[in-house]
């Protein structure tokens, strides 16, 4: 009798426990709204995708918010009526509110889309559009929801945009467009812009569009423009997260720049005439997969206004043809450093040809189960889509245990002062938690904030049992 009756206070103690986790769908019903990121990365594959730029230029009267938007063709759900045409339609919300949550404008668009089989699978196919707004001074809160009508889901996403006045006092600056290409099309100039999240490669030179805004006539006004490569800190790269443990135990700083490469620095010379001179900057070179910053900058008008813009950034990322798909043979053999012994990549790096290096490749998965490549790159491709910030996604640490270990059995969030995620695996050699940290960030809808690893929750001898999986 006693055992039974201890028992069942077992099984009520589990249940309990079970009962006071927070479950991932409870999470989402959160106060602020706030999610648990993998969770919500989650959620978003496979549904429509929206990707957007805002670029602020100078109004008659206030502020002019260009919001380029790009919807990715490989998120929509085409219907065909046989043939080789494939159609589908979606609608885009866009709704702005004030820093005192009013509304202060809405539009809604709907678009049709008539394509083909050949053009939905191309890489990087989209739709995109272009919508302006004009904003006085303030924060302003963007709510973008996009709704695909063929299967009747939608994805949000929320941007905060603050909104400065732009004084020609002398000399201002506008925000920087990234242009793809430029050709004239009866008498009229197009260009095709790239948005900054969405630079897929750069495979030929490109441009950079902005507007200079002059209280009066400049006759060769100096001025200077270049692209700096950014090479962010990779001190997790490592195939001992205890050790990234106990070298870093203080580390709040997430992923951060550890040094920068002029790629580009030009000086020239512009002639600007009262109002607004636009201006397309080339940059005759092709650049690598990496993340880079181009820039703008007047050099030749003094000016103690703390108010008025002479210099102009931003930022943006490129990737390899396939990405989030891995098919480089050297980023292929960089990624085994989660897994492979140093010996074996060492062995694999000596090989002096591209061929060389894809044939020793080849054969270290052979000898450690050709089955295992498909699986851990495939990994390699989720990750990417899952966490890519200012590094691709199998390179930040939430991307590291993935890759490993693979989608967590159980996901807890905690609101705090920090914001903390803890990733949960019961492994046949037992139990092993994973603390992130998010990173402090004014905006709790940050898409790209950075998780680190802030703590380690069981064996280390349970973290190189998942290793040796893969050896």
């Amino acid at each position: 009798m006693r055992v039974k009756f201890v028992g069942v206070i077992v099984l009520l103690l589990i249940l309990l426990q079970f009962g006071c986790s927070p479950s991932r769908s409870a999470l989402d019903a959160s106060p602020d709204g706030f999610r648990c990121y993998y969770d919500g990365r989650i959620r978003d594959i496979g549904r429509p995708s929206l990707v957007v730029d805002f670029v602020q230029f100078k109004g008659p009267e206030k502020t002019r918010i260009d919001a380029y938007l790009e919807v990715p063709h490989n998120n929509l759900h085409f219907t065909t009526d046989g043939g080789d045409v494939l159609a589908t339609e979606y609608t885009i919300n866009i709704t702005i509110n004030d820093n005192q949550n009013k509304v202060v404008e809405r539009k809604d668009i709907i678009r049709k889309v008539n394509t083909t089989r050949e053009r939905v699978s191309r890489y990087g196919a989209s739709d995109r559009i272009l919508e302006s707004f004009y904003l006085g001074p303030g924060e302003y809160r963007f709510t973008i929801t996009i709704l695909d009508r063929a299967i009747n889901i939608s994805t949000q996403i929320r941007e905060i945009l603050q909104v400065d006045p732009i004084r020609p006092d002398p000399i201002a600056i506008g925000d920087l467009l990234l242009i793809r290409s430029i050709k004239i099309e009866n008498g009229r100039r197009v260009i095709n812009p790239m948005l900054s999240d969405r630079v897929l490669t750069i495979t030929e030179p490109f441009h950079v569009f902005t507007e200079i805004y002059s209280d009066s006539d400049v006759e060769n006004l100096p001025l200077r423009y270049g692209l700096v490569r950014k090479y962010y800190n990779n001190d997790f790269l490592i195939d001992n997260p205890f050790s990234y443990r106990a070298q870093r135990p203080y580390h709040r700083t997430g992923i951060f720049v550890e040094d920068r490469d002029t790629i580009v620095l030009r000086d020239t010379l512009l002639t600007l005439r009262e109002g607004t001179t636009q201006i397309f900057l080339p940059f005759d070179l092709i650049i690598d997969a990496g993340y880079y910053e181009v820039f703008v900058e007047n050099i030749g008008v003094e000016n103690n206004n703390a108010n008025v813009n002479v210099k102009s950034h931003t930022e943006f990322m490129t990737h390899v043809l396939d990405f989030p798909h891995m098919t480089d043979v050297d980023q292929q053999i960089e990624a085994l450093h989660y897994v492979a012994s140093t010996r074996d990549l060492n062995n694999i790096k000596s090989g002096e040809t591209i061929e060389e290096r894809r044939r020793l490749l080849n054969e270290y998965w052979q000898n450690v189960g050709a089955w295992k490549m498909g699986d851990y790159y495939e990994r390699i491709r989720i990750a990417n889509e899952l966490f890519t910030t200012n590094v691709e996604g199998w390179k930040t640490p939430m991307g590291m245990v993935f890759v490993i270990l693979g989608e967590p059995h159980f996901v807890d969030c905690r609101i705090g002062i920090e914001r903390i995620e803890t990733w949960t695996y019961y492994l046949q050699s037992g139990g092993i938690e994973f603390v992130f940290i998010r990173e402090r960030t004014a905006d709790p809808d940050d898409r790209k904030a950075h998780y680190w690893i802030s703590n380690i929750r069981g064996g280390y001898s349970n973290w190189l049992s998942a290793i040796n999986m893969w050896r």
